[in-house]
């Protein structure tokens, strides 16, 4: 039988809005709910194939049940501002995909629904509401079921009596009776469902029960009865839905069409939707006809005179594998001029594969144009091929523009860079999928073993798009005034990070080992603990199970309400523990849990059987404030304030005949805050060489340094970094457990002591609400699409982070610079030592003992002087033999 489909269209927007939160524009749109509403709407086209779709609304209009009765609804709660203006654009989704809206003044969608299943949709036709509303229960029948996509669940007229024990035309009299909170239904005061259910399975209506009241054995339910007999008809009537309104539509008109491609291209570009552009609009396809296959030796060494001849050309790998370090490479593609590209086969591997170029002759014959400085290599990800070609002994030489960090420098919000979105962003190409050419799962193959042909074609489609993009991207990095960020920050720093990363960090395999055991030990006597305090073995992982523990069997105070029961996140454990210990408890079994899984164990997978060593990959392209992140191992997480932490930095040591030099900026982003702010007392403070948590106690507190205790600046501190993150009142009590009172006292104190920092974070916050953006002090941008809106919440977040980000960045633009600058002086000089780690404002050296003073020397000179400020920068400079232990540097 064909289908019809009909979605009940403000249940599908309520569900998409409190299912998806923070969710813009990057002109500060809210786009939450339209995102989640058109994904569910994709999903049913999808998954159902519809023969026949629409989609009902209700208007702002009141309907004929308000004229009934004026309470109706009457307690349902305005609608959310961010959802306000997602409305229209919700209804221009559903016209660009072609879908049929119907919505009257009067009645509400509930009716649209019923009418159009009761009396447009034909015999021959098989009805499917889409919708969690219980109140369409009655409308079920052999023809219309209820689907309810979120849980994947079908109702027919049997769940319909397993659930109420009545037959779905019977609702609206169970309903009557016991009415309805949600709706403001009245029904019958002291009449609940079960009451209501026995009384409808007895009578078959509300009519008949009337008719027969004195049947009702229970004088108190008949008296009840009697009392409320105009309310329940009264009721009754509010939950019929009406399956005769007029609808000036058929049948036909709800036939499934395809999505307007135009209109769709359109509201998804300004909404920033690209996935659901990537799903449904047609794209642009780029030709392969001048995509060429090398297997010759004439054939590669004139592309190489060609190469020679070029100012600027795309390279790509391809390669056995994701890691820089360890996999091998399988072919290279070279574009130099737009729809024309070049595929090397040299280590494809599979039944029958042509003969192909000898990968170390290859190699050499690129050697030379590789390693020209004259010519521009562009790539996207280029560290990746730099590190592969370097162990393969080319030197990437020349200017490497990577369009991923062009496309990040560009849009730091963005959630990726990859060279897919980035094609379809600026191009409007879809480009063939890495999965399509090796496959997923069970039948997925190396790239190795992919056949020459679509190897090609993938390849050198990679090499073309990346080559166009970057004359895209290059001209738009010129308009956004980005060029200097790019070209003096951003691009040289690849080289940094890729010998950094090639260099790796020595890991004590034994330390690690007694590590792990120790963990164990110490896990499992958590454990016992745990279950000892919480009354009986359960799973510690499971939040349901830690719920149950927690707030059923030792009847703790539940703080914040989820989906699934009450948190038990971190906060609330915190808050717990002052109550109890066993929240405190598991609290460090998490802590330890994690480092033992994310560290001690995982480590040993991570040591490269090559070097011996360690190889984190640093990333460029991540964070949205310009800071490095770095992925396996992370290093960014790794707790330095706990002993456990730093037991994991013990087993990070240098190779032998060697030591480790750390320097690390001091206070840099408060530092930064006296040169943007130029407030007179914070300047004079850094430049006269003043503890500044000292100086703020004396000045917060009233009194002489002298009398400073350590209390007070452990208060000033944490007043001094939370003002850099935008904290207000509410965070300082949470931080410093103090009244309300307390903190906003002590903020007013700093804010009169420091009044040129007020002004400084008011004039940010104004010029951001113009602006839509903030910049570090190396102009790199930070927008914040959340500014204006019109949700206090999410608008206080993006004005904290509109604070905030200025500093961040700079001082991430700062350590940057200094990298650089460090980088370069050790390769010009004849020193032996080398840069090895970078973790937020630190930074760690491997260096031959014998090099330690001079390399202490370069490295605070470059560190402090890479940038003028108003305030000097501070390095603090350790020494150790390990990461941990490490002693300060005169």
């Amino acid at each position: 039988m064909k289908k019809l489909y009909i979605i009940d269209g403000n249940s599908y927007i309520y569900r998409a809005f409190y299912a998806i939160h923070h969710m813009s524009t990057s002109g500060g749109l809210p786009t939450n709910a339209i995102y989640g509403f058109t994904s569910m709407l994709l999903k049913v086209i999808k998954e159902h194939q519809p023969d026949y779709l629409g989609i009902a609304f209700d208007t702002k209009e009141a309907t004929f049940r308000e004229e009934m009765y004026r309470e109706y609804k009457a307690h349902r709660p305005d609608m959310p501002d961010t959802l306000v203006p997602q409305i229209p654009y919700i209804k221009k989704v559903v016209a660009a995909l072609n879908i049929l809206s119907i919505e009257k003044p009067g009645y509400e969608a509930d009716d649209i629904i019923g009418t159009v299943a009761k009396k447009i949709a034909s015999p021959d036709i098989k009805t499917v509401i889409i919708t969690s509303d219980k109140d369409l229960m009655q409308l079920v029948s052999k023809q219309i079921t209820i689907l309810d996509t979120m849980k994947n669940r079908v109702i027919d007229p049997a769940a319909v009596m397993a659930r109420f024990g009545v037959k779905p035309d019977q609702l609206t009299d169970i309903f009557g009776l016991m009415g309805d909170a949600s709706d403001n239904i009245p029904g019958v005061l002291g009449v609940g469902e079960k009451t209501a259910r026995a009384l409808i399975k007895q009578f078959g209506s509300i009519e008949n029960l009337y008719q027969n009241l004195a049947e009702v054995k229970k004088e108190k339910l008949k008296k009840i009865l009697q009392e409320n007999k105009k309310q329940a008809e009264l009721s009754k009537k509010l939950a019929t839905i009406d399956i005769n309104m007029p609808l000036d539509c058929k049948l036909k008109d709800f036939e499934f069409q395809p999505p307007d491609t135009k209109k769709s291209a359109g509201i998804f570009k300004e909404l920033e939707f690209h996935k659901f552009s990537r799903e449904l609009m047609p794209v642009k396809k780029i030709s392969y006809d001048n995509y060429q296959l090398i297997t010759t030796r004439p054939g590669l060494r004139k592309l190489v005179d060609r190469l020679k001849k070029s100012k600027a050309f795309a390279v790509d790998l391809e390669t056995t594998g994701l890691d820089p370090m360890s996999d091998k490479i399988v072919g290279l593609s070279f574009s130099i001029q737009d729809h024309e590209s070049f595929y090397i086969p040299v280590a494809h591997d599979y039944d029958g594969v042509p003969a192909q170029l000898d990968r170390q002759w290859v190699l050499n014959e690129l050697k030379g144009v590789l390693e020209d400085e004259r010519i521009t290599k562009v790539g996207q990800n280029i560290k990746f091929d730099l590190v592969l070609l370097a162990r393969a002994g080319v030197d990437l030489a020349g200017f490497l523009e990577d369009i991923m960090l062009v496309s990040y420098i560009l849009n730091p919000v963005k959630r990726n860079h990859n060279l897919e979105d980035i094609s379809r962003a600026y191009l409007g190409h879809q480009m063939i999928s890495y999965q399509e050419v090796v496959g997923t799962g069970r039948k997925k193959i190396s790239f190795a073993q992919v056949e020459l042909e679509p190897a090609k074609v993938y390849s050198a489609e990679d090499a073309d798009v990346t080559f166009l993009c970057h004359k895209i991207l290059r001209a738009r990095l010129t308009k956004e005034k980005l060029v200097d960020l790019f070209e003096e920050i951003e691009s040289p720093l690849i080289r940094v990070l890729a010998d950094m990363e090639m260099a790796g960090v020595k890991v004590d395999k034994s330390f690690l080992k007694k590590l792990s055991v120790e963990f164990s030990r110490r896990l499992k006597i958590l454990e016992k603990k745990i279950y000892e305090l919480g009354g009986s073995e359960f799973n510690i992982d499971s939040p349901k199970q830690l719920q149950v523990v927690l707030f059923e069997k030792l009847k703790l105070p539940a703080r914040k309400r989820t989906k699934t029961g009450y948190s038990t996140n971190s906060d609330v454990l915190t808050d717990l523990a002052r109550e109890h210990e066993l929240p405190a408890l598991i609290l460090e079994y998490r802590g330890l849990a994690k480092l033992k899984n994310t560290y001690s164990d995982n480590f040993f997978e991570l040591i490269n059987p090559e070097t011996g060593r360690v190889h984190t990959s640093y990333n460029q392209a991540v964070t949205a404030t310009g800071r490095l992140s770095s992925r396996e191992p992370n290093l960014q997480n790794i707790p330095i304030r706990t002993e456990d932490g730093k037991k994991i930095r013990r087993a990070f040591v240098p190779a032998p005949g060697c030591i480790f030099v750390s320097a690390d900026y001091s206070q840099i982003e408060l530092r930064i805050l006296a040169h943007f702010s130029r407030d007179k007392v914070l300047v004079d403070a850094f430049k006269n060489g003043r503890d500044i948590h000292t100086h703020t106690a004396r000045e917060i507190f009233n009194v002489s340094a002298d009398e400073v205790t350590a209390e007070m600046r452990r208060v000033a501190k944490v007043i001094n970094f939370g003002i850099i993150y935008g904290m207000s009142a509410h965070g300082l009590v949470k931080e410093l457990k103090i009244s309300y009172q307390e903190a906003q006292a002590y903020i007013d104190n700093y804010f009169s002591q420091y009044p040129d920092v007020r002004s400084y974070i008011e004039g940010v916050i104004e010029k951001a609400r113009k602006e839509g953006v903030v910049f570090t002090l190396f102009k790199r941008p930070r927008p914040l699409p959340d500014i204006n809106s019109p949700n206090m919440t999410i608008r206080n977040f993006a004005e904290r982070t509109a604070i905030n980000s200025p500093l961040q960045g700079t001082a991430a633009d700062i350590m940057k610079v200094a990298m650089i600058n460090i980088h370069q002086a050790l390769r010009k000089s004849d020193l032996k030592a080398r840069m090895i780690l970078q973790v937020h404002d630190e930074l760690v050296f491997e260096v031959p003992e014998k090099e330690e003073g001079e390399i202490v020397k370069l490295v605070r000179k470059e560190m402090e002087d890479c940038v003028q400020l108003k305030v000097p920068l501070k390095v603090d400079v350790a020494r150790g033999t390990n990461w941990s232990e490490m002693r300060p540097v005169d």
